[in-house]
């Protein structure tokens, strides 16, 4: 960095583990004039803590790794990816799982609050379209009106209506509408003795879609304009839990790169990780956009220059 150039101050809100942090942190502050501070929201209790007041004549304080005091009114950019972790290593002197609750979204609301009342500059995402787009039915009406060839979908509790949608889709799948972290759902196809169940389909909502036949899946990292795709070949419905598969760049159709754009747009996001099908006949199908996805591994297997193009997108937002 030289030094007659401003830093831009980013920092990071997320929570401990956080490989693609410390690989933006140190990429960030290796090309640009910029200093990135990371914010582990589950390990708030080192020093110096967290300090807000209505009366703002009191600063607001919110500790960075390594014990640093970061003034939100003082930040350029804040790339929110995720607060509450319900498996975090912080204060293992706490073991009653209700007092771990508490602290988990004690520490959320607070930090989440602080910044919103302080924060000033660009959000990577706001959290209001971060939360709002991570909803399937809202993404899934966003792609549906831009265009986008959708899998059939019925998310329903009813067992008429379900019965009734797999009669018309003969090979449906059944996955969760958000799920947990400390009981993942898998994506399984529906069979016979689901269908039998009338009090396992009437306990919760969820989405049941027509299977999208073929084994290419492809993985989209959308930063801002730039558009950099994965094409990975598997016969698993789900392939992320093996990732020893062929994993190669992949040059979307231009219309297909404007539709994701525009529905970034739609939900008010500046970036998004979207995952699509490709069927046997070459038509590309919607699946689902994470706003705050994993892109860091999928790198390492297509060799495409995620980091780099991350951190160019970043700095060009903290410095609009």
């Amino acid at each position: 960095m030289r030094s007659h150039e401003k830093s831009t101050r980013i920092a990071v809100v997320t929570h401990e583990r956080d490989l693609h942090a410390y690989a933006v942190k140190a990429e960030m502050e290796r090309r640009y004039p910029a200093q990135v501070q990371i914010l582990e929201c589950d390990h708030f209790s080192a020093a110096p803590g967290l300090s807000w007041s209505p009366d703002e004549k009191i600063e607001a304080v919110l500790p960075a790794v390594g014990g640093d005091a970061v003034r939100p009114q003082e930040l350029d950019a804040v790339w929110f990816r995720r607060l509450a972790n319900s498996r975090t290593s912080a204060n293992p002197e706490v073991t009653d799982p209700a007092h771990r609750e508490l602290i988990c979204t004690d520490t959320s609301g607070a930090a989440l609050g602080a910044l919103l009342t302080e924060f000033q500059g660009r959000w990577i995402d706001h959290p209001d379209a971060s939360y709002t787009a991570q909803n399937k039915l809202v993404q899934l009406r966003a792609a549906h009106r831009l265009g986008l060839r959708l899998p059939a979908t019925l998310i329903s509790q009813s067992p008429d209506r379900i019965r009734a949608f797999c009669d018309a889709h003969p090979a449906t799948i059944v996955k969760a509408v958000n799920g947990v972290v400390q009981a993942p759902a898998a994506t399984i196809p529906v069979g016979r003795e689901l269908l039998d169940d009338d009090a396992a389909m009437r306990v919760c909502p969820a989405i049941y879609q027509e299977l999208v036949p073929g084994r290419r899946h492809v993985r989209v990292q959308v930063f801002g304009d730039r558009v950099l795709a994965a094409l990975l070949e598997s016969d698993d419905l789900d392939w992320r839990p093996n990732l020893n598969i062929p994993a190669v760049p992949h040059r979307l159709p231009t219309g297909i790169e404007d539709a994701l754009r525009a529905v970034l747009r739609a939900l008010g996001l500046t970036m998004g990780i979207f995952d699509l099908k490709i069927t046997d006949e070459g038509e590309y199908v919607w699946l689902e956009v994470n706003p705050q996805g994993q892109w860091l591994f999928v790198e390492g297997m297509a060799g495409l220059p995620l980091i780099e193009a991350f951190t160019d997108f970043l700095y060009g937002e903290a410095t609009r």
